[in-house]
């Protein structure tokens, strides 16, 4: 990987500027105060995560594009000395584009590639998240007038076995219905399937609706899973459904005042020792958008503990001066099913969560974060993590070139 990187440094440098080439990095520096383990008798753990990327475009001829982007991903003081080299170094993106393939209204995009479709919620790039997800395969633009559709294979897991055993490969179709101009409508398919199939055969179909009238915009979500899955050493049936409903208002004024409210549901199993798998399962979105920006709500059925969750969500923000936007988020979690606690009692109290966010644009290239949460546990997380309430803050700046 050293050596993909030296020469790609060598020929950004040799080619940069020509005709046809644009070269893009990014730097982004995160400080975190971590005290999310539900315990007032320890610290807090401190640490820094550092991404870089480097990218170069480039369209040679007419219709025929690509994109190769490097990346580092690291902690401060990872490493056991200062001459130590941890090769973090990875091939994020690199794929080429072929537009309007043999005179079509079809593009082809192929290799190694983000994906982001829709609010993130069911596929998107994990930016948050110091690595970024990125996927292997081909992407198959249809165009129209009204009408747009990519359709994607890629493989997600490769274990060099005979008959590719427990390979996994996920397929999926995005659409995008340019009915009207203030609503965007976008169904979709996303399907995985692992060989054997009786291990996974999962199927989301969804449909993301957004809507803009002025100063009110409203978002939908909604996905249902069908299918088979093992689970519990037994094949079982796959009905499970996610939705969310949200809306905000921005308000004339010097400071810019906005608010809105966001309902999110999640299904959980009410019977494990059956044959239907009803909780719903995370796919490739991008979970620290939705869920509480401590994301204790993120990997599906795990974090709910097959519960299910039921986020009720409060907004506001305001703009104090150019550039810079004031942000609180206040979340009540409940869980969708009735959890036993050990003293014989039930309930549905997963906790609350309040985050505050700070963002400062600073110039076209740069931009400064810092935020806030704070989460009170409810009935079910102080039996299943701890009984105090937990705090986290960070700091980040991104560097865009």
């Amino acid at each position: 990987m050293k050596k993909i990187f030296i020469l790609f440094m060598i020929i950004s440098g040799v080619m940069f500027g020509q005709e046809g080439l644009k070269f893009s990095a990014q730097i982004r520096p995160r400080f975190e105060i971590d005290n999310k383990d539900f315990n007032s008798n320890t610290d807090a753990n401190t640490f820094t995560v550092f991404r870089t990327r480097l990218g170069l475009s480039f369209n040679p001829v007419k219709n025929i594009g690509g994109f190769v982007q490097v990346q580092d991903s690291r902690y401060f003081g990872e490493e056991p000395t200062t001459t130590t080299n941890t090769k973090n170094l990875d091939l994020h993106q690199a794929y080429f584009v072929i537009n309007d393939l043999f005179e079509l209204p079809v593009d082809l995009k192929l290799g190694r590639m983000e994906m982001n479709y829709g609010s993130e919620r069911f596929m998107g790039p994990g930016n948050w998240t110091n690595v970024g997800r990125s996927f292997d395969g081909g992407v198959l633009t249809f165009k129209g007038e009204k009408f747009k559709a990519d359709l994607f294979a890629a493989r997600e897991f490769e274990k060099f076995n005979k008959e590719d055993s427990l390979d996994q490969n996920v397929y999926g179709l995005f659409t995008e219905l340019m009915l009207m101009e203030f609503c965007k409508i976008q169904p979709f398919l996303i399907w995985q399937r692992t060989q054997p199939t009786d291990l996974l055969n999962r199927a989301t179909l969804g449909l993301y609706v957004k809507g803009n009238h002025g100063s009110f915009s409203h978002e939908i979500d909604f996905g249902y899973q069908l299918g088979t899955v093992t689970a519990s050493n037994r094949k079982q049936d796959i009905s499970a459904y996610t939705f969310s409903l949200g809306s905000a208002y921005n308000f004339e004024g010097e400071l810019k005042p906005t608010v809105g409210a966001q309902f999110d549901y999640v299904s959980g199993d009410d019977n494990a020792a059956d044959n239907d798998y009803n909780a719903y399962t995370s796919l490739y979105g991008t979970g620290h958008k939705f869920f509480g920006y401590m994301d204790y709500f993120v990997n599906f059925p795990n974090d709910t503990y097959g519960l299910g969750v039921m986020d009720i969500i409060g907004k506001a923000g305001i703009s104090p001066i150019a550039k810079m936007n004031l942000m609180l988020n206040f979340h009540i979690f409940k869980a969708n099913e009735e959890y036993t606690l050990l003293n014989g009692d039930t309930s549905k109290n997963f906790g609350n969560e309040l985050d505050f966010v700070l963002n400062y644009k600073y110039n076209d290239n740069v931009t400064f974060e810092g935020g806030a949460s704070y989460f009170s546990a409810g009935d079910i997380f102080k039996e299943k993590r701890g009984k105090d309430s937990s705090t986290w803050f960070y700091l980040m700046a991104v560097v865009n070139f």
